[in-house]
């Protein structure tokens, strides 16, 4: 995973109990000296629980590195599921429109 000059980071493909480990191993360089991170989801092709697992865990890892996290282009499968987990109370931008 890359980040881009605007704090940027592209994610592509499948979100899903196969691939977040290595999506979480991945990024965790990307939370060092940074301000902001916003990871965008438009990229992402499937998703399951593990997926909201992730985000709610990079939510985590900013709030320990000092970095605001921002999701953009969230899948509506993924609304869904944070809607059903109630999940919007951590970060409304996951069950917003």
């Amino acid at each position: 995973m890359q980040v881009d000059a605007d704090s940027r980071v592209a994610v592509e493909g499948p979100l899903t109990f196969a691939t977040v480990s290595a999506r979480l191993a991945d990024s965790a360089p990307l939370f060092r000296r940074r301000q902001t991170l916003r990871f965008d989801l438009s990229g992402v092709t499937a998703v399951d629980s593990a997926a909201l697992a992730l985000l709610v865990e990079w939510l985590r890892m900013g709030r320990q590195n000092g970095v605001k996290v921002e999701f953009t282009a969230v899948p509506s499968a993924l609304r869904s599921l944070a809607d059903v987990s109630e999940l919007g109370q951590i970060d409304p931008v996951l069950t917003g429109p």
